[in-house]
Formats: structure tokens, C-alpha cells, sequence
């Protein structure tokens, strides 16, 4: 069995397709992995072979958006489409279609548009994968793709009809890609089918935040686990990281993951004060320290990419972007989180947090030192440290990445009976 996985996101959205890479291949399979073209170095450290990248890379794509607003809200999306999305059609769609090239079966994202029309080429079944609530409509969950605080329940819907949009706007911006290979224009039922089957809709994420699926959820719409970061075998973190965080309280974790470059000086500036005047002591990572004046830095430890899986139990908290990755990764340590969310599905990730008790309410753009040492305080707060503590043990239970490599196995199985 041959699968191509096929995504266009950030590292948080390529590391759960490395272990699900991982468990498929212990399953037996030949497995490829498809991302910008900055990641490819980090798929093959984690023995999972990359598929040829395209030309596509997310840490330009990114600038651009951060000058432009593109992902400040839908309107400027819909706005920037002809700038920020045709001119890089057709080198990742011929990049997609190489990759699936042999495949039983594709994996792909949301982003990753072309990964189905490579699939739907080569007439093989293809599962599209979301690692937030954003592809399966429902009225009990928010789209966390366009989710504000101040939607409400009755936004619910219209946020998922937005990213169908999105969706329809990228079949249209493929449609000479598509004619090329002798397919339709726009294919029956839109984004709905998929070689006159119901599209496999899968939505990977911590049991903490959706327990069981919406139960207006259709019959191909499922939910698995978030596929967790693999803890490594052996204790990876540098000598001088562990001396620190052994040489006093537990610290608290600063990163912003993929968004440093985004983080806002005078912000970051005012957490550190914060985090001086509660007297916390504080690893922060690089990107983050180089927007900070050293006597903010003084007496932290400044670090460079490490394991999270290694790193957040040992700490009192970690303050980050609100990425899935992250997210998930420290809700199976206990660690409380706080969030500097910046677009997209980071506010619905914040707010869920919070309501499950283990995150207070997000830092705001405009927060001030006083705001930002209040949030500080709950973080670390033994209440607050309980309810995280108490919620692991049954996330670690679970196998996300195992259920989704066993559910893409299955439905390679299923497709292959029904061609028989």
C-alpha cells in the first residue's frame, strides 16, 4: 500500500502528518510526504521520505500575507486571492500530481487543494484532513478557521459555508489545471464527492476539545484524535536547558511557534516585564528574545528549537501562539497554557481552553503589564494546574495519528472492494 500525504501548512500542520507517516509505515505502507519546501529536512529527520517540493514557500507566503492582512479576516482573503493564490496553482498542483504518482490513496489538507485533484487524476480515494473543527458543518461547533468572540452560536454555520467558499474559489482557480488532465471543469457536487462518492471528511482533534462528533454530522464526516507529537526515546533536552530549569521553580515556556516574526516588539516587551514583576523565571525561544532588550532577557534561559513532548512537563506553563501542535502537545504534559492568538483558528483555540479550565482568557493585542500579570498569575496557579494535571492521563491514552493511519488503510480497503 502506497500513500501520499499531501499538505501546504506550517510546521504545525506537517508534524501530525509525520507520525501518522510514522504509524503507516510501521503498518507496513510506503508512505510520502508532501509540504513547502522549508520542511523538507525536518520530514526526512523523523524517517519519513519527502516527496519533491514545490517551489511554494510558507515562510515568504506568510510575510506577504502579515504586510498585505490576507488572513486578517475573509473579506482581505477573498481580496488577495488573485495575488495570494493563482500564481502558485499550477507548480503545486504538477508537484501534487507527482507525488501521487503510484499511490493507493492521498491525505490531504484543506489548504493542499490540488492533493484531490491529483487523487481524482489517478482515480484513487482521497481523504481531506482538518486538524481544527472547519470542513464538516455543524451547528453545535464554531468553524475555528473564522471563528471571533463575538459570533455566537448563530455565525456557526456561516463560518463553514466561508471556507466552502474558499474551497469553490480554488476549484475555480484549478479549472485549466484540471482540463488539462481531461476532467471536468468543476467536478459533480463540488468539493462534496469524490469520484461519485461521499468526500471522507476527517477531523483530527484533542479529545479535550471535541469528545464525540456534532451529531448533525453527516455519515461521511468522522472524528479522530489529534495525531500527537511522538515522545523521543531518550531525554533530548540540552545539558545547560535541564541544569536551568533543575536549578529552580518549574519556568514557564515562551514561543510563538511559526508566528515570532509576527510578535509585536512593545508586546513582548510588556510580557517580559510581567513575568519580572511575578518574579516567574522563563525559557524563551530565540525568536522571541531578539525582539527584547537584554536586562528582559536577564536571568532566563534563551533556547533554541527543542522537544516539546520533553520540555512542557517540566514546566509551570507555556504561553504560545495557539496552534494545534502545541496545543494538544501540552494538554498530554498537564501544563496550563496561556495564548497570544494572531488569526485564524488560534482565537477558537483560546477560548476552548478556557472553558475546559485549563488556559485563562487570551492575551490581547492591546494588553497592558497589569492585564498580561493577572493572566500570568492564573497560569501558574495550583487550581489551574490540577485540572490540567487531571486531564492527561486519558489524552495520553490515545493514538491519534494510529487512528488516522488505520482509518486511511481503511478506506484504501473500502475503495479497492468497491472497484472490484
Amino acid at each position: 500500500m502506497k500513500v501520499s500525504i499531501q499538505t501546504l501548512g506550517s510546521l504545525g500542520d506537517v508534524m501530525p502528518y509525520i507520525t501518522t507517516a510514522q504509524a503507516l509505515t510501521a503498518g507496513g505502507a510506503d508512505v510520502t510526504l508532501m509540504a513547502p519546501r522549508e520542511y523538507t529536512e525536518t520530514i526526512a529527520a523523523h524517517g519519513v521520505t519527502p516527496a519533491k517540493a514545490p517551489a511554494f514557500s510558507l515562510k515568504a507566503w506568510n510575510a506577504e500575507a502579515e504586510r498585505r492582512g490576507t488572513l486578517s479576516n475573509p473579506i482581505s482573503f477573498f481580496r488577495d486571492w488573485r495575488e495570494m493564490v493563482v500564481p502558485y496553482v499550477a507548480d503545486i498542483t504538477s508537484h501534487c500530481l507527482e507525488a501521487a504518482r503510484g499511490a493507493d490513496i492521498v491525505l490531504g489538507n484543506s489548504i493542499c487543494a490540488p492533493a484531490r485533484i491529483a487523487a481524482e487524476a489517478y482515480a484513487i480515494p482521497y481523504i481531506l484532513n482538518a486538524q481544527q473543527p472547519a470542513i464538516s458543518p455543524t451547528n453545535e461547533l464554531p468553524c475555528a478557521m473564522m471563528w471571533r468572540p463575538w459570533h455566537g452560536t448563530a455565525f456557526n454555520r456561516a463560518g463553514y459555508l466561508t471556507v466552502d467558499l474558499a474551497q469553490r474559489l480554488m476549484l475555480e482557480a484549478l479549472k485549466g489545471q484540471r482540463r488539462a488532465l481531461g476532467l471536468r471543469a468543476i467536478p459533480p457536487h463540488g468539493t462534496r464527492r469524490h469520484l461519485g462518492r461521499p468526500l471522507p471528511r476527517v477531523t483530527s482533534v484533542s479529545p479535550a476539545l471535541i469528545a464525540v462528533p456534532p451529531v448533525d454530522w453527516r455519515a461521511n464526516d468522522f472524528l479522530t484524535p489529534y495525531p500527537s507529537l511522538a515522545i523521543p526515546p531518550t531525554n533530548d533536552l540540552p545539558g545547560d536547558l535541564l541544569e536551568f530549569i533543575q536549578s529552580g521553580p518549574a519556568p514557564i515556556h515562551i514561543g510563538l511557534g511559526s508566528f515570532e516574526g509576527d510578535a509585536a516588539r512593545e508586546q513582548m516587551a510588556r510580557l517580559m516585564r510581567a513575568v519580572r514583576r511575578l518574579g516567574l523565571r522563563a525559557i524563551i525561544s530565540e525568536g522571541i528574545a531578539q525582539k527584547l532588550d537584554a536586562d528582559l532577557t536577564s536571568g532566563h534561559f534563551v533556547s533554541g528549537p527543542v522537544s516539546h513532548p520533553v520540555l512542557l512537563p517540566l514546566c509551570a506553563g507555556v504561553l504560545h501562539h495557539g496552534g494545534a501542535g502545541t496545543l494538544d502537545t501540552a494538554l498530554r504534559a498537564g501544563t496550563p497554557q496561556l495564548i497570544l492568538p494572531d488569526r485564524l483558528d488560534q482565537f477558537w483555540h483560546a477560548a476552548r481552553l478556557r472553558q475546559i479550565g485549563v488556559a485563562p482568557a487570551y492575551i490581547e493585542a492591546r494588553a497592558t503589564e497589569d492585564d498580561i500579570a493577572a493572566r500570568l498569575t492564573q497560569l501558574v496557579s495550583a487550581d489551574m494546574k490540577a485540572r490540567a494535571v487531571a486531564l492527561a492521563p486519558a489524552l495520553r491514552a490515545r493514538d491519534g495519528a494510529a487512528d488516522l493511519a488505520a482509518f486511511t488503510r481503511a478506506e484504501t480497503e473500502r475503495f479497492q472492494q468497491s472497484v472490484r
